[in-house]
């Protein structure tokens, strides 16, 4: 881990993994586990809410079980980021909970499931929590975007397939 110090706030360069959570005939799902880490970002979001918010981690996890049945089709999903990443949100619109958890849609075959939190503003970025989940998941889908086009890393049904380690950079 290096730390790079700036006026305004500290930039460090950390490693990570993309780990294989569940592999499915429709959709698989993975996480990133960022080193020195013992859990995952989604293993950390169910854990950190599990017991506080128990129905909105059930509505979320029974929604992953659909998709993972159905296909990750956009209707699942509330758009966040912007138009030039893949990161959506989880509960949909047409379900209404106070956490979101967010994740990438690779080619509606590969969910990157990232962390979350508790939605209270009118947007993510008005929280430094759940902006901070989202601009994680949009510098990994920079990298694997950048390694897809090279053919560094493919998807091959419902596998993400190649190097699943990198670098990416977070401010603290």
């Amino acid at each position: 881990m290096f730390i790079f110090a700036t006026s305004k706030f500290k930039i460090m360069q950390q490693n990570l993994l993309i780990e294989l959570l569940e592999d499915g005939s429709k959709v698989s799902l993975y996480s990133p586990r960022f080193d020195g880490e013992e859990f995952t970002e989604f293993e950390k979001f169910l854990l950190k809410y599990k017991d506080v918010y128990p129905k909105d981690v059930a509505q979320i996890v029974y929604r992953l079980d659909i998709i993972k049945r159905d296909g990750a089709e956009d209707r699942h999903f509330r758009y966040e980021g912007t138009k030039r990443d893949r990161v959506m949100a989880l509960p949909s619109h047409l379900e209404t909970a106070s956490l979101r958890l967010f994740l990438l849609n690779i080619q509606s075959r590969v969910l990157i499931l990232g962390n979350g939190g508790i939605k209270d503003t009118a947007t993510y970025q008005e929280d430094n929590h759940l902006n901070r989940c989202v601009e994680t998941l949009q510098k990994i889908d920079i990298q694997i975007k950048t390694m897809e086009r090279q053919n560094i890393i493919t998807v091959n049904g419902t596998k993400l397939l190649g190097p699943l380690s990198f670098v990416i950079e977070i401010e603290e």
